[in-house]
């Protein structure tokens, strides 16, 4: 399975209108597998409604499948 991985940069963002340009503004990586997912992001992401979602360090990491 494929899944699309945003990569949102967390360490600016301050309020709402921040938060969106960061993830407008955010990397997208498509990755084969949760394996996949799993070193991209350097950890475990967990089970949303959507996909796959979590925060490592000031990153927070949307996975998606596609």
């Amino acid at each position: 399975m494929q899944y699309m991985v945003k990569k949102v940069d967390m360490s600016n963002v301050k309020n709402v209108d921040d938060y969106i340009k960061a993830s407008n503004n955010a990397t997208i990586k498509y990755c084969n597998g949760l394996n996949e997912v799993t070193e991209y992001c350097g950890g475990k992401l967990h089970r949303c409604r959507n996909g796959y979602a979590g925060f490592i360090g000031d990153i927070e990491y949307v996975a998606v499948k596609v």
